[in-house]
C-alpha cells in the first residue's frame, strides 16, 4: 500500500496504551514505508513518545475538553475544531478506534477518513466501517483483541509475537545513572524495583488492587538479606505516603524514589532494575514493555486478560486463581469486597521465591 498513513486512537492510560504498541510494531514490519499517527492524553503520552515508529502525536486531553464545555460551549467547540482541523491536515486514509465509544469515529469520519476500525461495544460502532463485536474483554488478553483489528488491513496476527514496546532514551539512562548513583548505588550491585501503589484508574478505589504494605515491607527486607540486593521503592507523588510507610515498617534502608521521578525518570530507573515488584497496574506493563523480568500481583483484575504478555519464564504472577469470587472485575465493571481475600491471602515467603526462581535464570537487565 503506497502513501498509507493510519491513525490510531487510544485515550486510555499507560496500561491500555502499551497493549496497543504491538499494532505499531506489527505495521510497521507489514508496510514500513507507513505513516503512522496516535492520539492519546498526556501521561501515556510521556510513556510512548520516545517511540521511533510513531510519526506524529495528538494530545487529546478530555479534561481540557470538559473544562472548556462547561466555561463556554463556544470555546468547546473552538477547541474540538481546531482539534480536528489539525488531524485532518494530515490526511489519514485509515484509523484504529480502540475506545470503545462512537464519539471519536463518528468525528473521523466528520474530517473525512474514510475507513474506521474498531470495536462496536455495546453497539458503539455504529460509525465505523469496519468493526468486531465485543461487550467487553472477557476470554484472551488485550493485546490479542487489538490484534485482530489488523485483520481489516489484510494482517492475520495469528502465529505472529505481539509483544509491547517501550522505548528508553539515553536522557532517561543518564538521569537514573546519577540519581542511583548519588544514592550509593553501585555498578554491580544487583537493583530491585518495588512499586507498591498503581491503580490509581480506579481513582478511591484503588486499594482494593493493591497487596498489603506488611507483605511489601516483608519482601522488601528479605530481597535485602536473602539476595543481597538494593531495593529502590518507586511511586508517584501521590503515592509518596505509601513508600514512607513501607520504608518505616522495613528494618533495611530502601532507596526512595517516590515523589521524585517524572514518568520519563521512572523509566530510567525500573530499566537499570534485573526485575521490578509490582502490583498490576501501568508501571508493570511498562516494564514488560521495556523487556524486564516482573513479579506481579493481581488480585480483583484477571491476569489472563490484563497481565504482562506474553507470559514466559521471565514473568511471575501472584494470584488466587482458585477463589470463585475472582475476579470480580470483569467486563469494565467491578465488585467491591472489604475481605480481599484474593489478596490478603498472599504471603511474602510467595513473592520471595518467584523472585529467586527469576533470578535463577540469568536473565539480564535491558539498558
Amino acid at each position: 500500500m503506497k502513501n498509507l498513513k493510519i491513525l490510531i486512537i487510544n485515550p486510555f492510560g499507560i496500561g491500555d496504551v502499551i497493549f496497543s504498541t504491538p499494532l505499531i510494531e506489527v505495521l510497521k514490519d507489514k508496510y514500513p514505508d507507513c505513516f503512522i499517527g496516535y492520539v492519546c492524553n498526556k501521561r501515556a503520552y510521556e510513556v510512548i513518545r520516545s517511540n521511533p515508529k510513531i510519526d506524529k502525536f495528538f494530545i487529546y486531553e478530555k479534561d481540557d475538553f470538559r473544562v472548556a464545555w462547561e466555561k463556554s460551549k463556544l470555546e468547546f467547540l473552538k477547541l474540538i475544531w481546531k482539534f480536528l482541523m489539525t488531524v485532518r491536515k494530515e490526511r489519514f486514509g485509515i484509523a484504529i478506534d480502540l475506545s470503545l465509544g462512537y464519539q471519536y469515529s463518528l468525528l473521523l469520519s466528520l474530517i473525512g477518513i474514510r475507513k474506521r476500525y474498531g470495536f462496536n461495544y455495546r453497539k458503539r460502532g455504529r460509525f465505523l466501517t469496519g468493526k468486531i463485536d465485543i461487550d467487553g474483554f472477557s476470554d484472551k488478553h488485550v493485546i490479542e483483541y487489538y490484534g485482530e483489528i489488523l485483520s481489516f488491513l489484510g494482517i492475520d496476527t495469528k502465529g505472529l509475537k505481539l509483544s509491547p514496546k517501550v522505548y528508553i532514551t539515553e536522557e532517561d539512562i543518564a538521569w537514573a545513572q546519577d540519581f542511583l548513583k548519588s544514592n550509593g548505588l553501585g555498578e554491580r550491585d544487583l537493583l530491585i524495583g518495588v512499586i507498591p501503589g498503581c491503580g490509581a484508574s480506579w481513582g478511591v478505589d484503588a486499594r482494593h488492587r493493591r497487596w498489603g504494605r506488611d507483605g511489601f515491607a516483608k519482601v522488601c527486607d528479605g530481597l535485602v538479606e536473602r539476595f543481597g540486593a538494593r531495593v529502590v521503592l518507586l511511586g508517584d507523588r501521590n503515592e509518596c505516603e505509601i513508600g514512607d510507610d513501607i520504608q518505616f515498617r522495613m528494618r533495611t534502608k530502601a532507596i526512595m524514589a517516590c515523589g521524585k521521578t517524572n514518568l520519563r525518570n521512572f523509566l530510567g530507573i525500573i530499566n537499570r532494575c534485573r526485575l521490578v515488584i509490582t502490583n498490576d497496574g501501568g508501571p508493570l506493563h511498562m516494564a514488560v514493555g521495556l523487556g524486564l523480568s516482573t513479579v506481579s500481583i493481581f488480585g480483583p483484575v484477571d491476569e489472563k486478560i490484563y497481565g504482562p504478555y506474553p507470559m514466559g519464564e521471565c514473568h511471575a504472577v501472584i494470584s488466587r486463581s482458585g477463589l470463585a469470587c475472582r475476579p470480580c472485575y470483569k467486563k469494565f465493571k467491578y465488585k467491591i469486597c472489604e475481605n480481599r481475600t484474593c489478596l490478603t491471602s498472599i504471603k511474602p515467603e510467595e513473592v520471595l521465591e518467584a523472585v529467586n526462581k527469576l533470578l535463577k535464570t540469568g536473565v539480564r537487565y535491558v539498558q
